[in-house]
């Protein structure tokens, strides 16, 4: 019956790439409806190693989207001249298909969502003066928190080097650095404050996060708070198959290679899963869980607050 699923969703794959490949090259709101529709309707059968299969889709919708928001951005900043605002493949890369607005309001919601996992550890952005955003991408926090006038002392950070070098062009008053995919970073022992990592050990597997994580506990202050998000259950129970729901409850961690990034992001980075469980045991060992806030990042992913204990 597994086997019998599989074929007609590859089927159903082939058909929307004939259906599509040939109108993807104009902007269209239909068919971008139509591979949504059809990758919503798959996924929760889809075994997670055949995602690569998908690679063609997730190109054909990438073109669509970005055809549609380069419009979107030409109308927008037409009436906005003096916006400051990276193009829209430099936010697709990062965050998606977001419209400038969106790339704003989600910037200010970011804040917000830090501020409130501060306040439940009894801390908050007013207290911190060292502060490094891990995985910055194209600089959505860091405008934010220039709107915000807090007087931090902003650093930032990317393997992507056209998001950094836009970044380091155009956020003079932050200093934004290209990183290496693994550890040690350029950082001496216990500078931050805080260290944000939103999104990024979304994207890693197990043994990237333990370094990492090993690492930024180094970079540290004591007694300081590294804020992270994850795919909790909330981004995995209504996507996933069941088989895979399983192991991830046994296992507490799933990577999957998806393939939707190929060409744009290094090959390491994919897409990662976890548990709560897995959260408090595992990432407990290398740093104090303080809290674990399900849906804490946009009301999507959740957030988890860990400290260095001093």
């Amino acid at each position: 019956m597994k086997h019998k699923t599989v074929m007609v969703l590859c089927w159903s794959i082939k058909t929307c790439i004939t259906s599509c490949s040939a109108a993807a090259l104009a902007p269209s709101k239909g068919i971008s409806m139509f591979i949504e529709k059809l990758w919503k309707a798959a996924r929760p059968f889809f075994p997670i190693q055949l995602y690569p299969v998908l690679a063609p889709i997730y190109w054909l919708r990438r073109r669509n989207q970005l055809n549609m928001l380069q419009e979107d951005d030409r109308r927008y900043l037409a009436a906005h001249p003096d916006l400051l605002v990276p193009s829209a493949q430099l936010r697709y890369n990062v965050f998606g298909p977001c419209t400038i607005p969106q790339f704003l309001d989600s910037g200010a919601q970011v804040v917000d969502d830090i501020e409130s996992a501060l306040q439940s550890v009894n801390m908050s952005l007013s207290r911190i003066q060292e502060f490094l955003d891990f995985g910055c991408g194209c600089g959505r926090l860091i405008l934010a928190l220039r709107n915000r006038g807090h007087n931090l002392g902003i650093t930032a950070s990317d393997v992507d080097a056209r998001a950094i070098r836009w970044c380091q062009s155009n956020l003079e008053y932050s200093k934004c650095l290209i990183i290496d995919g693994l550890p040690p970073s350029p950082f001496k022992d216990g500078v931050f404050d805080l260290i944000w990592c939103g999104s990024v050990f979304t994207h890693l597997d197990k043994n990237r996060q333990d370094r990492w994580l090993v690492e930024l506990r180094r970079i540290l202050k004591p007694d300081g708070i590294l804020i992270a998000s994850v795919h909790g259950p909330h981004c995995w129970e209504p996507r996933l198959p069941k088989w895979t729901i399983t192991k991830l409850r046994r296992d507490g961690i799933v990577f999957a290679r998806t393939g939707a990034d190929l060409g744009i992001h290094p090959g390491w980075y994919q897409v990662t899963w976890h548990t709560e469980k897995y959260i408090r045991e595992h990432w407990g060992a290398i740093l104090a869980v303080r809290n674990y806030i399900p849906r804490g990042l946009n009301n999507y992913q959740d957030v988890v607050v860990m400290q260095k204990e001093s």
